[in-house]
């Protein structure tokens, strides 16, 4: 068994102390636990979700040690045109993008959102060397930074994570900036690279059970992979990143799941109906997004469809999957049993999170159903702990669809049809 080396770059405003010289290294570390016990960890997979390069750690090397070199050590920079990619990423109020010039030159910015349009410009004639913009974002997920320069044309993009909307976005320049340091691999260099504020999803293997998450690091580091008791992951796809955070999947009979509850979109007031505008909103249970980020976010049908009508759309899913028809759902609870005894094999195990005695919730399949509650069609929030509800993409009339409802004191699953204006959780499934 073998390690492969990182090579890391890190801004010199978060690690002001560490100079060449010094050779001071930064560490991450990885341990494991199942059921509550250690878990010797087989390997550990690390992607860059910004740079789009990966690594993987074999056992027993779970610690990976980066040290300081100077910025055109890492990349030669001196003859292109580059733009950083923003720190911090998720953003929640400012953020800062860092672009490099090799020469003077006229600087034009383009902010835009994913449709298209223009939220922020900039355009000016800018000297040799690192420039630096302050960016804030207004009430989208997400956005896409670009910059030319000199027939170049480089671009980034950024995710916003704000709890509430806000006015307007504001770009605005923060003048020169000195050279980075950067930190890589002493043994293998060019591998893999990061930049502080780049997304790292890691993967963590432990006999035949997988789970993943992300994380932006910024420093010293340990990261502890919680494995799930029950299911198994889908074959080559043990989890899936969309919009800023890492799904991991599950494989029922033959078919595969996310095994969390989607948590996209821009968070709205409970007064407010979600509208179609071209942006993805969500209600967080009692107006707290601390709920949203536990159990997800709750969906209006339109909204969770993204307008259309038709069962299986992909709606707000990832690309490559799908939200669940009224068949596939049926067909999930006839193979776990029927629905007098699904429930009880989709709901995760203990009352972390369900309120006792929640029945027989032994969550044999893996699906992990969570009680998130609803937002009903009157405005109002209820049954968090207590209910599951689960939309599926099949109307039952023009104003209701089919959904699925799990309880904590009952192993029944109910499916029902119901006011397409009320707002649910959602799962997605595999194309």
């Amino acid at each position: 068994m073998r390690r492969k080396n990182f090579t890391t770059a890190f801004f010199l405003l978060l690690f002001a102390s560490i100079t060449l010289g010094q050779r001071s290294a930064i560490s991450f570390s990885f341990t494991g636990t199942a059921g509550g016990h250690y878990a010797q960890l087989g390997k550990v997979d690390i992607r860059n979700l910004n740079k789009n390069c990966d690594t993987t750690l074999y056992w027993p090397d779970t610690v990976l040690y980066l040290y300081p070199v100077g910025m055109n050590d890492l990349h030669p920079f001196s003859g292109e045109f580059q733009v950083f990619q923003n720190i911090p990423n998720p953003v929640r109020e400012n953020t800062k993008i860092l672009l490099y010039l090799p020469e003077r030159g006229k600087v034009t910015i383009d902010v835009s959102l994913l449709s298209g349009r223009q939220v922020a410009f900039f355009s000016q004639e800018l000297k040799r060397g690192y420039h630096s913009f302050l960016f804030r974002p207004g009430n989208a997920e997400t956005y896409i930074f670009s910059a030319s320069c000199n027939a170049m044309k480089k671009s980034i993009k950024i995710v916003s994570s704000l709890a509430r909307p806000s006015s307007g976005c504001v770009l605005t320049y923060n003048g020169v900036e000195n050279e980075p340091v950067t930190l890589k691999s002493a043994e293998i260099p060019g591998e893999f690279t990061f930049l502080v504020g780049d997304t790292l999803q890691f993967i963590g293997y432990y006999d035949t059970l997988t789970t993943a998450f992300q994380d932006a690091p910024a420093g010293d580091k340990m990261y502890t992979f919680n494995f799930p008791s029950t299911g198994i992951s889908c074959p080559g796809m043990p989890a899936v990143s969309y919009m800023g955070k890492t799904y991991n999947t599950v494989q029922i009979d033959m078919q595969c799941w996310l095994r969390e509850n989607l948590n996209i979109g821009t968070e709205i007031d409970n007064t407010l109906d979600q509208a179609d505008n071209g942006i993805i909103e969500k209600f967080c249970y009692n107006n707290d997004s601390a709920n949203c980020a536990i159990y997800g976010g709750l969906y209006q049908w339109n909204e969770m469809m993204q307008y259309v009508t038709s069962a299986g759309a992909k709606g707000i899913c990832p690309d490559g999957w799908h939200l669940p028809t009224d068949a596939e759902v049926s067909t999930l609870t006839t193979y776990l049993g029927g629905e007098s005894i699904a429930s009880g094999k989709m709901k995760e195990a203990g009352t972390a999170h369900w309120l006792p005695p929640n029945t027989n919730g032994t969550n044999s399949s893996g699906f992990t159903a969570i009680p998130g509650g609803a937002r009903d069609y009157n405005h109002t929030f209820s049954n968090i702990n207590q209910f599951a509800y689960f939309w599926s993409s099949s109307q039952y009339d023009a104003t209701k669809a089919f959904a699925r409802d799990l309880y904590y004191n009952s192993e029944y699953v109910w499916r029902f049809s119901y006011y397409e204006t009320a707002g649910f959780s959602v799962r997605c499934i595999k194309d």
